[in-house]
This record gives structure tokens, C-alpha cells and sequence, in this order.
């Protein structure tokens, strides 16, 4: 089984109040991003995706160094895309996405039976 996963990044974030570590309270917090991770088996053209908000880090387990504003963000901050990339390289993750697949390889298939007419 040739499986190939494709790891996308969306543009739509959760924000809110939060106060960070070193007790900053800070507007427009990003706390969640949607990241859609798929599962392609070329050999049989199957598919498999989940697209769920991801959570971030909690505010106080932010270095309060890595915060960029939200009016000063001009590009997904480091710390955010690690953390992202981190939950789309889950070995378990992907072996979920690899499950779903090798289910559907056994899944009933509805037909028209063999006395329709």
C-alpha cells in the first residue's frame, strides 16, 4: 500500500484574551488553527482526511520572547508552525488516517441485486 499524506495549514484561527506567562494579558491570542492532514492510497485511489482546530500552546506555557502581536504577525510564527507540523507528523495520527483507508477496502458496497429488473 502506497499511501501519500498531504499536510495543509489553513488560514482560519480561533483568538481570545489571554494572559501569558509573565502575566502580559494579551488580545487576539491565537489558540487554535484548522489543519487538514489527508491519506491517499494510490494503488486503489482511496482517500482519508480529518480537518479538526488544533489547539496551541497555553499561554502560560508560551515563552512570553516568541508572542508576536497580532497586528505585527505578517507570517505564521515559528512556534506556531512547529507546534502545527508536530500534530501533522503524529505516527499514530497518520496510522488512523492508514486504518479508515483499509476499511473501506472491506466495506459493504451497496448493488442492485441480481433479480431487479
Amino acid at each position: 500500500m502506497a499511501i501519500v499524506y498531504n499536510f495543509e495549514i489553513t488560514d482560519r484561527v480561533k483568538t481570545s484574551t489571554q494572559t501569558l506567562s509573565d502575566g502580559q494579558v494579551v488580545e487576539n491570542y491565537i489558540d487554535a488553527v484548522v489543519v487538514i492532514l489527508s491519506a491517499h492510497d494510490e494503488d486503489t485511489d482511496l482517500r482519508a482526511s480529518t480537518d479538526p482546530w488544533v489547539s496551541l500552546a497555553y499561554p502560560s506555557d508560551l515563552d512570553p520572547a516568541t508572542y508576536v502581536p497580532w497586528d505585527d504577525i505578517t507570517a505564521m510564527p515559528d512556534h506556531i508552525k512547529t507546534q502545527l507540523e508536530a500534530w501533522g507528523n503524529d505516527a499514530e495520527r497518520r496510522q488512523q488516517l492508514a486504518d479508515q483507508i483499509e476499511s473501506q477496502k472491506v466495506a459493504p458496497v451497496e448493488k442492485l441485486s441480481p433479480w431487479a429488473a
